[in-house]
């Protein structure tokens, strides 16, 4: 029992770090958005994401951890938005992350976002995805799947 114990708070402290890193970003200052030195079309990927989670399933409560890695493939320095996402198996939507980026023309970033998993979401399957917009227009977006039981 003790173990449980100090393992969900060792996760609980885990995600408050990394959620703090996605949050940093929104503070720094850029010099706006669109493209510099090339076309001004914007291009992202968005790897696969990889949950902190050791099995595919999980609990109400428990939080969970999302790894991603966000690559800016246009030839101008870019701010994106990037969002994370849940989709429970009822259709119920939740974001969970939202933060403006600045990124330099072909720079990669890895992003580790924290959220718990609400007491309230319904039972089955669920689709955690992290987007990127430029503007209003989504880019890429990676998901994956996670059992909530």
């Amino acid at each position: 029992m003790k173990n449980c114990l100090i393992k969900v708070i060792l996760v609980f402290v885990c995600l408050a770090l990394m959620s703090m890193s996605l949050l940093a970003q929104r503070g720094r200052g850029g010099s706006g958005g669109g493209g510099t030195g090339g076309s001004g079309s914007a291009c992202a990927i968005v790897d696969t994401p990889r949950l902190s989670t050791t099995t595919t399933t999980t609990e109400t409560g428990a939080g969970v951890g999302v790894f991603v890695r966000v690559t800016n493939c246009s030839s101008g320095k870019k701010r994106l938005t990037i969002t994370g996402k849940t989709v429970s198996s009822c259709g119920k939507e939740t974001v969970f992350a939202n933060a403006l980026m600045s990124f330099a023309a072909g720079e990669s970033k890895s992003l580790s976002i924290g959220f718990p998993v609400a007491s309230d979401t319904c039972l089955g399957p669920m689709t955690v995805s992290i987007a990127a917009y430029d503007g209003g227009t989504m880019l890429a977006v990676g998901s994956a799947a996670l059992t909530v039981q």
